[in-house]
């Protein structure tokens, strides 16, 4: 299967705003986007609740115990932003408005540091939260705060990095949000604290890594 080269071929239609949110994930890796140096291209959303100073995470299908954020790969027949929004309705049932791009941020291999991805991430406001979605019984979603982000994200720093710039971090002036979201039936919710951090992973070493990220 041929993988395209960034940029996508200009003949290529290029759809811009995802609006279809279909009830299938698509599946289309023989389409996704690559650079130069064949490495993937993926987009994903930071999903803000600002009126509560939070974030919404999913769990990853292939780690337990880890929390990432939703992405994917960026297909040749649609920008980063339309990729970003699919992604995020398919995996995480979530409906909202892009408000801007935080950057492109690296994801290497954790012991031979390799480069594995160029991760187009980007802020959104949620405005809906859906009971049904793709991805409904393949993944879980649960609310974070900042600090509690950060700590669920230890093994991506990529991600820890793009909750840094985002409007959740206090230290950044943060956009009028557009709706906030109360604790409902349409997050199976349980306690942060029992999935967060893996048992063998001390607190203070954590915090101590965090706080070492603001200076």
């Amino acid at each position: 299967m041929s993988r395209s080269i960034t940029p996508p071929p200009t003949e290529a239609p290029i759809n811009d705003e995802y609006t279809t949110f279909s009830k299938k994930s698509r599946h289309g890796h023989g389409q996704d986007v690559v650079d130069a140096n064949n490495i993937r291209q993926v987009a994903g959303c930071l999903p803000l609740d600002l009126n509560n100073r939070r974030v919404l995470l999913i769990s990853s299908r292939k780690n337990i115990n880890a929390w990432v954020l939703p992405k994917g790969g960026w297909e040749r027949d649609e920008t980063q932003k339309h990729a970003a929004q699919r992604e995020t309705w398919e995996e995480a049932g979530i409906k909202g408005t892009i408000t801007r791009s935080l950057g492109i941020f690296e994801e290497r291999t954790q012991k031979k540091r390799h480069l594995k991805a160029h991760h187009w991430i980007f802020e959104m406001n949620i405005e809906e939260i859906a009971k049904k979605f793709p991805e409904k019984k393949k993944r879980e979603r649960r609310w974070f705060t900042f600090e509690e982000s950060l700590i669920a994200t230890q093994d991506h720093p990529y991600i820890q990095q793009a909750i840094l710039k985002s409007s959740l971090n206090p230290s950044n002036r943060p956009p009028s949000p557009r709706a906030s979201f109360d604790d409902d039936d349409d997050i199976d919710s349980k306690p942060i604290q029992d999935a967060i951090v893996p048992q063998n992973i001390r607190r203070k070493s954590i915090m101590k890594s965090i706080k070492s990220m603001f200076n």
